[in-house]
């Protein structure tokens, strides 16, 4: 039976946990490279903003800047940096892009439900619930520096109680949203319900759900500090390398620029564990 409390499991998780940082940020930064058709249109004009993209952009911008800083205090931080700041907005940064996973989702469910009030204003409140819990979920996260001889910034130790449960509500808004998706599409088209899925985009649903299950799983077993998170940023990573635009958006943008092309050629932490570090 493997002991993770133990210091040297932890390391040796902690070490993993940095390589699958630097995996995540090369996925994910290649992904985005070849994805950035809505910043792209943006800048160029060829696109008018929509409140709805915010929180697409935010999500898209913030996952890549987290893991670009997570990689960077996973190998050395210049000494004038101070850790403790740039921990606290790994956590905050990690949580925000979580939520606007779900509220992208949230954004699309909403386009189906739009004459139905009792249901726009239930996903409202639950995304209202969801954003403070994230919230309150990175300023329970505590800080651990490093030995003041040690390169490395430092570790994050989320509380086991308030992941468990952010994790949770995750996925439990991500299941109530892809059954309001599925109900919403079903009851107003004559379509059988595996058209529907197919068609809709309804397995952007499945994904983002099926990823935010295990973080959570992992969360309520609260082996140790590195476990509590370890699957965060792959989870992350699969929900952002899907399409995860509101749909009638995405379809506009993308029409738009197949139009443009043919008239001008035109979605934390760093954990690296000083050898004499107590853990728990």
């Amino acid at each position: 039976m493997v002991n993770w409390q133990d210091s040297q499991v932890i390391e040796d998780w902690s070490a993993v946990l940095v390589d699958t940082t630097f995996v995540m940020l090369g996925l994910y930064g290649w992904s985005y490279m070849n994805s950035c058709q809505v910043e792209s249109a943006l800048l160029r004009r060829q696109l008018p903003f929509r409140w709805r993209m915010v929180p697409y952009l935010i999500g898209r911008t913030c996952f890549l800047v987290t893991l670009i800083l997570s990689s960077v205090t996973s190998v050395a931080i210049p000494s004038h940096i101070d850790c403790y700041y740039v921990l606290k907005f790994l956590a905050f940064s990690g949580n925000i892009v979580v939520a606007c996973t779900s509220t992208n989702l949230v954004i699309r469910t909403w386009t189906v439900w739009k004459t139905n009030r009792f249901v726009c204003l239930f996903m409202g409140l639950m995304t209202l619930g969801h954003w403070f819990m994230m919230i309150l979920d990175s300023k329970e996260t505590q800080i651990s520096s490093s030995p003041p001889t040690s390169e490395f910034c430092g570790f994050m130790i989320v509380n086991p109680t308030y992941s468990a449960a952010t994790s949770l509500y995750t996925t439990i808004l991500d299941f109530v949203l892809l059954k309001l998706t599925i109900f919403g599409y079903w009851r107003s088209s004559s379509l059988s319900l595996v058209t529907i899925i197919r068609t809709q985009g309804i397995i952007l649903y499945f994904i983002v759900f099926f990823a935010s299950v295990l973080p959570a799983i992992f969360s309520w077993l609260n082996l140790n500090y590195i476990m509590n998170v370890f699957f965060a940023w792959p989870a992350t990573c699969v929900m952002y390398d899907t399409p995860s635009l509101p749909l009638p958006l995405h379809i506009h943008i993308h029409s738009l620029l197949h139009r443009t092309i043919a008239s001008s050629y035109a979605v934390t932490p760093t954990f690296p564990t000083p050898q004499s570090t107590s853990h728990r």
